[in-house]
């Protein structure tokens, strides 16, 4: 279902008074390959999608900001500006998140009224959180009368993630919801954060979301164990860099390591993935430029094999989704996506064939998994935007 921004304004005002309310969009993400790379310092390859959270606000009078969820049954939090604390509403925390972290770079924060929505299925593996922390600060930032810039903004919202909702995310999420390009994916060298907008040449083929139904918590000690790893493994093989990442991991160094015992057997796993992805990203810029759709698929295949048996963080649903794509007739390649442990598969597929494949795929996995999935066709699409200010 797509967002309907004047039944939000219209929600808005019924909920808050009259005067129209400004509307800032944030859009979801795919990552077309680049799993678990950004925190590593490595490269990945998303692009936004053209759906996303919706957050209707207006200013307010004094320090205190009410927000609404619709997509929570209207579930409200209030706070204030003035003691921004992460408080006991697991969506608030990325809201709250946001405020504090913009007051902490020094840009003015004050009362304020805000409705959320989105069309973006929870846990699926296509960054909800990241497009609710952007619309928020797209938001805040229009009622300030300041524009954050393009990085910074990334960094805000990812250090609000970090510390409001206990999520040690990479940066990735955020800057392609800020930065997306329609019919691009951006390259972004979590490194140094230099970003490229790739052309996606896929004539005649779509990318189908094919979602499990399993859903996963970031939060989750799964996911920040796999960081740890990284780190403790990134320590050895890149003693002398200023912040070591597997990115500036030397290939020789993994070798000795590994063959010494230095490593531990889940690190030389990790390490074989994190190498390994990276290099998938480059291949897969040339594959898109080049609009070489078996190049492409090959790569999805090979991605999610990898963080299925090196990074260790798929689930047997998601392994019956991507195989039962594979089999059918006009899928180059699938893998998953998101932070793993549940959540999508990312298909590509030739466009003539997508809505039949869907409907197969999901009727195979109902029966074999015993649970429903669902799909989403999703194409490249703009970043982060103000779609409308506030009423004076």
């Amino acid at each position: 279902m797509a967002l309907d921004f004047l039944e939000l304004k219209a929600r808005f005002v019924s909920t808050f008074g009259p005067a129209d309310p400004g509307i800032a969009f944030g859009p979801g993400r795919v990552n077309i390959i680049g799993e678990h790379t950004d925190y590593n310092g490595g490269l990945v390859l998303p692009f936004a999608i053209d759906r996303g959270v919706a957050v209707a606000f207006r200013p307010a009078h004094g320090t205190a900001v009410r927000v609404v969820a619709r997509q929570y049954g209207n579930e409200e939090d209030t706070f204030d500006v003035r003691r921004v604390e992460p408080g006991e509403r697991r969506w608030g925390r990325y809201v709250r998140g946001v405020v504090r972290k913009l007051e902490d770079a020094g840009y003015r924060v004050a009362g304020a009224c805000l409705m959320v929505d989105s069309d973006l299925p929870v846990g699926a593996g296509l960054s909800s959180s990241a497009a609710l922390e952007m619309a928020t600060l797209m938001a805040f930032s229009a009622m300030g009368g300041y524009e954050v810039p393009p990085t910074e903004a990334a960094r805000l919202c990812q250090k609000a993630e970090h510390d409001f909702a206990g999520v040690r995310c990479g940066i990735m999420d955020q800057t392609v919801s800020r930065m997306g390009r329609e019919d691009h994916a951006l390259l972004l060298d979590c490194d140094t954060m230099a970003v490229a907008h790739v052309p996606i040449r896929l004539a005649g083929h779509a990318w189908l979301l094919l979602d499990t139904g399993v859903r996963h918590e970031l939060g989750a000690s799964e996911y920040n164990r796999r960081r740890a790893e990284c780190e403790a493994a990134a320590t050895l093989l890149a003693p002398g860099a200023e912040k070591p990442s597997l990115r500036r991991a030397d290939v020789g160094a993994f070798a000795d390591l590994a063959a010494k015992g230095r490593l531990t057997p889940a690190q030389v796993l990790r390490v074989r993935h994190v190498m390994g992805e990276n290099l998938r990203v480059a291949e897969m810029c040339a594959a898109l430029a080049m609009g070489d759709a078996a190049w492409a698929g090959r790569l999805l295949d090979e991605s999610h094999a990898s963080l299925r048996d090196f990074y260790q963080v798929s689930c047997p649903e998601l392994d019956l989704m991507a195989d039962l794509c594979r089999r059918r007739v006009g899928c180059r390649g699938a893998r998953m996506v998101g932070g793993g442990f549940g959540g999508s598969v990312l298909a590509l597929v030739e466009e003539s064939a997508a809505d039949s494949l869907a409907r197969d795929v999901l009727s195979e996995y109902s029966r074999k998994a015993g649970r429903e999935g669902t799909s989403i066709a999703v194409r490249p699409a703009g970043g982060a935007r103000l779609i409308n200010p506030p009423a004076p």
